[in-house]
């Protein structure tokens, strides 16, 4: 069971609305995919999760099928708790497919198409780009695969469902990325003299990633998330090397991070080494894996670091574009 929440504003559907009346084209931006992002049974609480890396399960209401967006693992929606015998499951959460099939229940006489990573390959942007620029295509849903690069002259409404999911990830360039997507989103309209509208929906409406990205205020985003860098210490004042050991089980995952650890802080003087601390996904395809990461103001200091690297179970990422 699908729980019944309506996640579009009025102002979000009034435009939506306002715009097909006119025969043009609008824009649904969400970044997570599939129907629904957590399931669990309404009795006793107990909740899909993947065997193999313990994160939950995604529903995908097309194939009937729970599925892990890390390693690929699929399973049947169940009719039943499996620990309490209840027949409750409910599905909570947002996802591109549940978008689609709520405006296709409100707009069944319009093309609708979806684009994100369960896409067909036959109908991916690149293979449906004439239908997307005519006009063809009525409303498009899509992750960040639609947000940038496309030229649609007769998309007039962007929507933007919980814009700020990407804020609450733990990591200091989440800000970065929720602005970057917001001022791509945003730029697939007003590049025509035809009015155009964006409508974004958030719970923190006035976080400056939020307000600069909708306003492409590039300067203003650029001079506060620099001084929060300079202060926190964080690149392009410091350069970082994330480093992250994989095994089969738990113990001998903390045990070796801890070792490493101090083994690098016995040996350098000026670097900073922060953890060990699970990873992100502490747990991946039937691994377990925990991650360090070190902080120095000389990039060559970060490659001796390399050398105390075992040879076998750990990765490393110099330069790491995100700490997840």
């Amino acid at each position: 069971m699908l729980l019944n929440i309506n996640f579009f504003s009025d102002p979000l559907l009034k435009s939506i609305n306002t715009a097909l009346s006119k025969n043009e084209q609008v824009l649904i931006f969400h970044n997570r995919r599939g129907t629904a992002s957590i399931t669990l049974c309404d009795n006793c609480g107990w909740q899909a999760g993947c065997p193999r890396c313990f994160i939950p399960l995604t529903l995908h209401a097309d194939s009937h099928k729970l599925s892990c967006h890390i390693c690929g693992f699929s399973t049947k929606v169940p009719t039943s708790c499996p620990e309490c015998k209840n027949a409750d499951i409910i599905h909570k959460g947002i996802g591109t497919k549940r978008i689609e099939d709520e405006l296709q229940r409100l707009f069944p006489n319009k093309k609708i198409a979806r684009f994100d990573k369960d896409t067909d390959l036959k109908a991916t942007v690149d293979e449906r780009y004439d239908e997307l620029k005519n006009g063809e295509i009525d409303i498009i849903i899509g992750t960040q695969v639609i947000a940038k690069g496309l030229d649609l002259p007769h998309l007039t409404v962007v929507g933007v469902v919980q814009a700020d999911t990407g804020l609450s990830l733990p990591d200091y360039s989440s800000p970065e990325r929720t602005f970057q997507l917001l001022a791509q989103v945003v730029g697939r309209v007003g590049r025509s003299s035809t009015p155009t509208e964006v409508v974004v929906q958030s719970y923190q409406p006035s976080h400056p990633s939020i307000t600069n990205g909708l306003s492409q205020n590039y300067t203003e985003f650029y001079q506060r998330t620099i001084s929060q860098r300079q202060k926190t210490n964080f690149p392009p004042f410091t350069y970082l090397l994330k480093l992250t050991c994989v095994y089969k089980t738990e113990a001998a995952a903390i045990r070796n991070a801890k070792k490493l650890s101090e083994l690098l802080k016995s040996n350098f003087d000026n670097i900073e080494v922060f953890g060990p601390t699970p990873a992100f996904y502490e747990r991946v395809r039937d691994t377990y894996r925990w991650q360090i990461v070190v902080k120095s103001p000389k990039r060559q200091e970060l490659l001796d670091v390399l050398n105390f690297l075992p040879s076998s179970h750990w990765q490393y990422e110099l330069d790491p574009v995100s700490l997840l």
